[in-house]
């Protein structure tokens, strides 16, 4: 729906490198993920940790999550 309102969108599978795993349950549970999320982006130590992964900042993550019960 994103992309076909013309946002730019990356697919988690594609920004990690690692396809979805386990019907879906096993996609974003990753270190360029969080890492990109969590990372302090004006602490040294994390911008070097990053740069040593090559872990990007993220600024906004979109997740669509289903009824856990219906899987």
């Amino acid at each position: 729906m994103l992309n076909q309102a013309g946002l730019y969108v990356k697919e988690v599978s594609d920004f990690t490198g690692f396809p979805e795993m386990m019907d879906g349950r096993l996609k974003t549970l990753h270190p360029k993920v969080h890492g990109g999320l969590l990372a302090i982006r004006d602490n040294p130590e994390h911008k070097a940790m990053m740069k040593e992964h090559g872990i990007e900042p993220i600024d906004v993550l979109i997740v669509n999550l289903y009824p856990f019960e219906e899987r």
